[in-house]
């Protein structure tokens, strides 16, 4: 039998060779992975049952990756196909769903995408780094970065944003138009003092004469930025942004683009006794309607108890001034006074019909847009 020295030295080679062989995969294929290094602080009672279910849990979220544990007690894993910023977002996810599924809660983590020039001991003293950097910060703080960028440095954001930018010169910015996002690449100019100068086209820059703020993202920015706009020049086809800040919320990272329409479309809801609610579509995605209804005291009636099951009917335009009848199954998914959103479940034929006039609602933006240059160098 092997002693406890060589069962942990047999440990501690499984773990390296299990490590080694995702940056070898990184390496190869030229893929974006992600390692999350985290500790566990497990209920008072019953913590055996606690750290069972927290591993349930943790492969299901992570898609059943590999899962290691350390020294002290702490976890390794990779998230597979995913660039910084989704990976914050997943092991934050990860986080308050432990906490709340569980009652485990994740102390502290480490979170860094692996390197092409990484070796085992290079990706290792990055997470430790982070880790202790996490430990300094307090319960419930994640640190992450890349082999280049450090986003828990003392030295706050704008260090963070003055050594990005002076090494990335392209970033997307995204606006939105009617809830749906219109993205287009820019080119850094300059950084400094908090002034962040972009290149981008003249149409973007004749629509952004008229936003307040716009959306920058980037593979290997941890979160989406939200920038105020300080100026926009259409005739140099340049915008000048301040205050940068990271959100952890952001409208960008929405599935499915979400469309308003240009003009009112009438809706019936069918309720499961029969009885039928009229409305206009608010918004509309592939995957849900909003619906601001006509009468909302009949809505009550349809929506009492836990029947939210209807079928919903409209038409939608299509290409030739022609119209396009869909019915769909719908589930309430929320609703206020005056207004209900609705998951749908379009068959295949519907989906194309709903993706159809999403892509019309897109080219007829882009015409606004070009209206909107062309206004400017006449007027």
């Amino acid at each position: 039998m092997k002693t406890e020295s060589e069962r942990t030295e047999y440990a501690e080679a499984l773990n390296r060779g299990i490590v080694k062989s995702h940056i070898g995969f990184v390496k190869r294929n030229g893929v974006s992975l992600a390692m999350l290094c985290f500790e566990m602080k497990l209920p008072g009672s019953d913590r055996k049952k606690a750290f069972e279910d927290a591993v349930t849990t943790l492969q299901e979220l992570t898609d059943f990756s590999v899962l290691m544990m350390c020294k002290e007690g702490m976890l390794f894993t990779f998230l597979k196909d995913l660039h910084l910023h989704r990976a914050v977002q997943v092991a934050k996810n990860i986080q308050e769903t432990l906490q709340k599924d569980t009652g485990v809660a994740m102390r502290h983590a480490a979170l860094t995408i692996v390197d092409r020039d990484d070796d085992y001991d290079s990706l290792m003293r990055r997470m430790e780094r982070y880790m202790e950097q996490a430990r300094l910060f307090g319960e419930g703080k994640i640190c992450y970065g890349t082999a280049k960028y450090d986003f828990c440095t003392k030295g706050g954001e704008e260090e963070i944003f003055a050594n990005f930018f002076s090494d990335q010169k392209r970033v997307t910015l995204y606006n939105f138009y009617n809830g749906m996002p219109l993205s287009e690449d820019a080119t850094v100019i300059s950084y400094a003092d908090g002034l962040l100068r972009l290149k981008t086209s003249l149409a973007k820059a004749a629509f952004l004469k008229n936003e307040p703020f716009t959306f920058i993202k980037h593979p290997l920015l941890p979160d989406t930025l939200k920038a105020d706009i300080v100026n926009a020049m259409p005739n140099l086809a340049e915008v000048v942004l301040t205050n940068l800040r990271f959100i952890d919320k952001s409208p960008v990272d929405r599935e499915n683009i979400r469309v308003m329409p240009d003009e009112p479309i009438e809706i019936t809801i069918e309720c499961a006794d029969g009885t039928e609610l009229f409305g206009t579509i608010h918004s509309l995605a592939v995957n849900s309607i909003a619906v601001r209804l006509k009468s909302p005291k009949d809505a009550d009636r349809c929506f009492s108890g836990s029947e939210t099951h209807v079928m919903l009917s409209f038409d939608l335009k299509e290409q030739q001034q022609r119209k396009a009848h869909v019915r769909i199954s719908a589930v309430l998914f929320s609703r206020d006074r005056e207004q209900a959103v609705f998951s749908i479940y379009p068959n295949h034929f519907f989906k194309q019909k709903i993706e159809g006039y999403i892509a019309l609602q897109q080219s007829r933006l882009i015409t606004i847009m070009q209206k909107m240059v062309l206004n400017f160098y006449q007027g």
